[in-house]
């Protein structure tokens, strides 16, 4: 990865370090060109229904010196009336759609994958606080940031982090080129 950069720490409330855009759908040069005119470290490529394979070779061809595109997959699983929606990285082999939440979080405990929560307590996509409670000691982070949420949302989404003690992470969530 490059080098963290040194003017990272000049925004109000972000101390020098990695600075990584954690869940983006959609990876072209144009999404590249924008990360790293924002001094972005990193991307987080995690798109739906893209094979694996794919999605780490795309990866890696946008990755660089100045930024490093990390392969994940937001994973759905459940049927339409259950789905939740989980953000799988460091995964080891592909984690098929659509397997029950327990045989997903089993999966990913099995390929010791870092296991993100987006957008938690959205609709009915996401974890509740249930959920949350359930495999807290798989969840690594949540997602407290998401542009495409109202301010409540968001803000319920940072309690929620801030009540469990679970680091927190943000998004451009960018769908779109």
């Amino acid at each position: 990865m490059g080098t963290p950069k040194s003017n990272a720490g000049t925004r109000s409330g972000v101390t020098d370090g990695t600075r990584v855009d954690m869940h983006v759908k959609v990876l072209d040069d144009g999404v590249v060109t924008r990360a790293k005119a924002r001094d972005l470290d990193a991307l987080v490529y995690a798109p739906h229904f893209t094979r694996w394979p794919d999605v780490v070779d795309r990866a890696a061809a946008f990755s660089d010196d100045d930024l490093t595109v990390v392969p994940g997959r937001e994973l759905f699983t459940g049927d339409w009336r259950t789905r939740r929606h989980v953000l799988a990285l460091g995964l080891e082999r592909s984690v098929p759609d659509f397997l029950t939440l327990e045989g997903t979080m089993a999966e990913l405990a099995a390929q010791d994958a870092l296991v993100l929560v987006p957008h938690p307590g959205f609709l009915t996509v996401s974890f509740g606080r249930d959920h949350l409670e359930r495999y807290r000691d798989q969840v690594d982070a949540i997602e407290v940031y998401n542009p495409k949420h109202p301010p409540w949302d968001n803000s319920r989404a940072r309690r929620t982090a801030a009540d469990m003690g679970l680091p927190a992470f943000t998004s451009s969530y960018a769908h779109l080129r």
